[in-house]
């Protein structure tokens, strides 16, 4: 009886430690605090921004003065061009569709606000001036 009472002790041991180890190892289930509430969700690292083209760069300025100057065929052209070269830059796409509201092109002007908004990727300045446009 003792030998059996030893053995029992032993596996409840080895139970406990088996245990105790799996509660250490990571989990993708998340336990509640002792206060109730769910801990706050961690935030994904962002990745930095790229580097912006000269061309485009360069494309925008001018795009920029000939919307000032009312010429929006010619601001069009331009950030169509920088598009072309840099095509998933969110500030184009935003810039391109505030020239297209300037000329009154309403249905385009949202789309490409759509557009810069779906690549925004948290820049807030973007996201609000895509949905003033929206």
């Amino acid at each position: 009886m003792a030998a059996q009472s030893a053995q029992l002790k032993a596996a409840l041991c080895v139970l406990l430690l088996s245990l105790g180890a799996a509660g250490c190892s990571t989990s993708p289930y998340r336990f509640p605090s002792p206060s109730g509430r769910a801990p706050a969700p961690v935030p994904a690292p962002r990745a930095p921004a790229p580097e912006p083209n000269a061309a485009s760069v360069a494309l925008l300025e001018r795009s920029r003065d000939d919307r000032a100057a009312g010429r929006y065929a010619e601001a069009t052209a331009s950030l169509e061009r920088a598009l072309r070269i840099d095509p998933n830059n969110a500030l184009l796409w935003i810039e391109l569709a505030e020239v297209k509201s300037a000329d009154c092109v309403r249905r385009q002007a949202q789309e490409m606000a759509r557009k810069a908004l779906t690549l925004a990727s948290g820049d807030r300045s973007v996201e609000a001036r895509a949905r003033r446009l929206l």
